[in-house]
């Protein structure tokens, strides 16, 4: 079964799964709002088919339509609110249809459809505030690290460094020093480097 790392690694073709997974689109309207040619988003296409996802279909000639084939993602949901090059996506349940479930199935439409714009708009909106916060820390991960590796440290003493301020907690770094590194005594060794460290700045 496909996973969304399968459809991640490749911007575009999470673009087109996340379209197709909401209804069903022509090769012109795929080639259109991601920009690139026919032939491109057939590439796509073809990747998500090797992947079992891709369905497609033929619309018959009606009153307003003409024929036209159609790709779309049956009964699975690819939600992509991705953002510069931060990946934020999901690959869900779409679920079957059922019955009818309303006596008022246009009203219903109309406010799920109003929901989806306030609900699709918040999640960019936190999207744009989660790239923003990941810069930041990375940011810092990197000031960490030339702090660090500008400091007059052994190379025992930096990694041991590294892993005191760039790990999530303590404890965290004394397994690792312990499991990894075959430290016996990861208490004194933190203890030791901390206090060079304090040392370097007085």
């Amino acid at each position: 079964m496909a996973t969304i790392e399968d459809i991640a690694n490749s911007r575009v073709r999470l673009t087109i799964a996340s379209l197709i997974s909401s209804r069903p689109r022509t090769l012109g309207e795929l080639a259109e709002t991601t920009g690139i040619s026919v032939q491109g988003v057939l590439k796509h296409l073809n990747r998500l088919s090797e992947s079992g996802l891709l369905k497609t279909k033929n619309l018959p000639s009606g009153r307003y339509l003409r024929p036209r084939k159609l790709y779309y993602i049956e009964d699975r949901r690819v939600a992509n609110y991705s953002e510069g090059e931060m990946i934020v996506a999901t690959l869900g349940d779409q679920g079957r249809a059922g019955e009818l479930e309303t006596d008022d199935p246009y009203g219903e439409l109309d406010r799920l459809a109003q929901d989806i714009i306030v609900m699709r708009r918040r999640a960019r909106e936190l999207s744009e505030r989660m790239k923003r916060m990941i810069e930041e820390v990375t940011e810092n991960e990197s000031r960490i690290a030339r702090l660090i590796d500008g400091m007059d440290l052994s190379s025992e003493e930096k990694q041991i460094a590294s892993l005191i301020f760039g790990d999530d907690v303590p404890e965290q770094a004394r397994r690792i020093l312990r499991e990894h590194y075959g430290c016996k005594d990861p208490e004194r060794a933190i203890q030791d480097v901390v206090e060079r460290i304090r040392g370097a700045g007085a």
